[in-house]
């Protein structure tokens, strides 16, 4: 898709040097993200895992404090810790977050990862058009995934297998999975050539976490959905104070 819309908009497919660092490091971030993501919703409750995943905006701001020195104020600490809390007292509402600890430590990662990239992508969509950056990044996240399943003697490679071999069951579940997740890519790839705060940008996208846990308990039955949802709304509401503030 990234190929197609490159070639049809005449942006072509060039990346300067500059471009391809920051190409490498969102690749690395994705390819971390989605395999953590995938292992960590194997062995545990979407909607115990999912609001981890989805709080990069915290590592986003652990960053910018870090290696930035950007300070923050009360309101900003308090949201943090909001996020925090609302994250924690999930595992009350059912699939403790602390019952499957590598699923935790997965979901930890992903949530890193996510960050990365998302700060390499808005760094890239000042020097590069959303398009061929998506095609070369993904070049480099497919090689990184596909090395994973084919790599035989590593068990945590079996989900990535089995999700190659959906498309032989399921074709459709992939293809709407593949043109989603592009179509979301490339409108925040926008978001941030208009030079978007990727913290901002991010914590946007959150509202997904509350979405999962509703669709978690409608599509797959999780159980407690309105204790899982509450602590999800108030996860967002952290997120939401985070930007604000």
């Amino acid at each position: 898709m990234a190929f197609a819309q490159s070639l049809s908009t005449g942006t072509g497919l060039t990346l300067t040097h500059e471009a391809w660092g920051l190409a490498a490091v969102s690749a690395a971030g994705l390819a971390v993200y989605y395999f953590g993501t995938l292992e960590a919703l194997q062995g545990g409750h979407l909607s115990v895992y999912y609001p981890i995943i989805r709080s990069s905006p915290l590592a986003i701001v652990a960053v910018n404090w870090g290696l930035f020195g950007q300070s923050y104020s009360t309101s900003v600490l308090f949201g943090i810790l909001l996020i925090v809390a609302s994250g924690i007292l999930l595992q009350q509402s059912g699939g403790g977050l602390f019952e499957n600890v590598r699923s935790l430590l997965l979901a930890l990662a992903a949530m890193i990862a996510s960050a990365v990239y998302a700060l390499a992508d808005a760094a890239a969509m000042q020097i590069a058009e959303p398009a061929p950056f998506v095609f070369w990044v993904y070049v480099l996240v497919s090689a990184l995934m596909l090395g994973l399943a084919l790599t035989g003697r590593d068990r945590n490679s079996q989900s990535l297998r089995a999700i190659y071999r959906s498309w032989l069951t399921a074709p459709w579940r992939i293809a709407t999975a593949s043109i989603v997740s592009y179509g979301s890519y490339y409108l925040i790839l926008k978001a941030f050539q208009m030079k978007g705060d990727p913290a901002l940008v991010v914590a946007v996208r959150q509202i997904s976490i509350p979405v999962s846990v509703i669709l978690a308990a409608i599509v797959l039955g999780e159980p407690r959905f309105r204790q899982r949802l509450g602590w999800a709304l108030m996860l967002a509401v952290g997120v939401v104070i985070v930007i604000v503030s």
